[in-house]
């Protein structure tokens, strides 16, 4: 930045001390770039950059000097700038809360913070420095009194002769409970309380539209609930073992998001889940017949979730050789998003989903059915058939962690019976719905397994409480 040592106001070739004290050190800045540092001794590196460090700290002294004096002497009025900030951000290119920032600290020195301004105008902290001991002795209780605030500074000042100003600002957080401990538990307990309280009155949740299958959700919530989610999410997003499905490539991300669905999951089977009177939580899913049958075409998810899929029921009228006629439905009135027909056959083993089956002629052909999902008690025996855990080789995620899986679908006609059923993990359930896998009855009771043949060419049937492997 050129430096213009003439002045409108102090008369033509006027020229104050301090301009031209700046244009010769501007020349010596210049001089400094241009000279090389290739042939710098090692040695002299660090006081080199000591020096540099120190120049800077002055001059970030003078210019807060400078910018205090500014805002007293009202200059912004000069630029029509609404504030000292206003200016000091026009003049340098600051943006505006560093401009807001710098003001503030300029007074600070000015006024309350003597002796931090004279330690940075020697040399002595950083600019960074001074801002960290600035913003720490702002924190401190309004009624604390200029003597306790000047010991506060002291030791602020002290310790930045050891600490950088990360771990002088860690400092500075704590400072209270330096100068005052005999108050400060009481005040830290009572600035807590209020805090939680604000972080209670404020948490939301709220939901974004679905695009592409995938929504989201925006949360705020505070610590300790926090801390429950953290708690119930931990066990269930750790990486599964290796098994026959290969290891656990998942992402952090993307286990803790699987370990949330899970949760759902559970929560909704829970015998004590929210309810309105006697009614569990329940979706409610809006196909066609031959869709479910074949798993072929979507689902509706009836749901206040938006979605930009169809919007009304679509009916095409067709001819047939003999004359005859017909309509054939090619769509549904959307609620909520689409979900295809290999989820929804998924879903209809063992959660609270109501699938209502329409007709060719959108007629309701069933409402779900009483016998579709596995009781208590069932579920009890099934886990005392086959073990309390997961019931796919390899895997011993808790029974409790489980969904009952109709070996034959209840879609096909598959009976809701002890040996048509499996206790799966949904991650399980779902490689058996969407992998290739497949599960059946073996001839001593329990399940067994049979791989895709991209894992085992020759479809080796596989039993988890069984070492050696069963040739089809």
């Amino acid at each position: 930045m050129d430096i213009d040592t003439g002045s409108a106001s102090g008369g033509a070739g006027f020229a104050h001390p301090l301009l031209a004290w700046l244009a010769d050190v501007d020349a010596g800045i210049d001089a400094a770039i241009e000279c090389p540092t290739l042939s710098l001794p090692l040695d002299q590196y660090e006081p080199a950059l000591r020096q540099i460090a120190v120049c800077e700290a002055k001059l970030a002294s003078l210019r807060l000097r400078l910018t205090r004096q500014a805002e007293l002497n009202e200059v912004r009025k000069l630029t029509g700038a609404a504030n000292a900030a206003g200016w000091v951000q026009q003049v340098t290119r600051m943006g505006r809360r560093e401009a807001s920032v710098s003001v503030r600290l300029a007074k600070a020195l000015d006024q309350t913070l003597q002796a931090t301004g004279r330690a940075l105008g020697e040399g002595g902290i950083s600019l960074g420095q001074a801002q960290v001991i600035e913003r720490a002795i702002r924190r401190l209780p309004n009624d604390v009194d200029a003597e306790v605030k000047a010991e506060a500074e002291a030791f602020l000042l002290d310790s930045a002769q050891a600490l950088d100003t990360d771990d002088l600002d860690r400092a500075g957080k704590h400072l209270y409970e330096v100068i005052a401990p005999e108050d400060a538990e009481r005040r830290i307990g009572k600035q807590l309380e209020e805090q939680e309280r604000r972080a209670r009155e404020n948490r939301t949740l709220s939901f974004g539209p679905v695009r592409d299958g995938m929504g989201t959700i925006f949360m705020r919530l505070d610590v300790p609930t926090l801390a429950i989610l953290q708690a119930l999410l931990d066990p269930l997003a750790r990486p599964r073992p290796t098994g026959p499905d290969g290891p656990d490539l998942r992402s952090s991300e993307r286990r803790q998001a699987d370990a949330f669905a899970e949760l759902l999951g559970q929560a909704q089977a829970a015998v004590d889940a929210p309810n309105r009177g006697i009614v569990r939580p329940r979706l409610t899913l809006t196909m066609s017949y031959d869709g479910l049958v074949n798993k072929v075409g979507y689902a509706t998810l009836n749901s206040v979730l938006a979605d930009s899929g169809p919007t009304h029921l679509k009916v095409q009228t067709h001819s047939d050789e003999d004359g005859s006629g017909g309509q054939e439905v090619i769509g549904y009135r959307i609620t909520g998003p689409p979900l295809s027909a290999t989820l929804v056959r998924q879903l209809a083993c063992d959660a609270e989903i109501i699938p209502v089956v329409l007709g060719g002629d959108g007629a309701v052909l069933d409402l779900g059915r009483g016998t579709r999902l596995f009781t208590y008690a069932q579920r009890h025996a099934l886990a005392e058939r086959d073990g309390y855990y997961c019931h796919f080789p390899g895997c011993r995620r808790p029974e409790k962690w489980t969904e009952a899986h109709h070996i034959h679908h209840w879609i096909d006609g598959g009976a809701t019976d002890l040996n048509n059923g499996v206790l799966l993990c949904q991650h399980h359930h779902t490689v058996i719905h969407t992998k290739g896998w497949t599960v059946r009855m073996g001839s001593d009771g329990h399940p067994e397994y049979i791989p895709p043949p991209w894992v085992d060419p020759y479809q080796n049937a596989i039993r988890p409480n069984d070492d050696t492997v069963i040739r089809r």
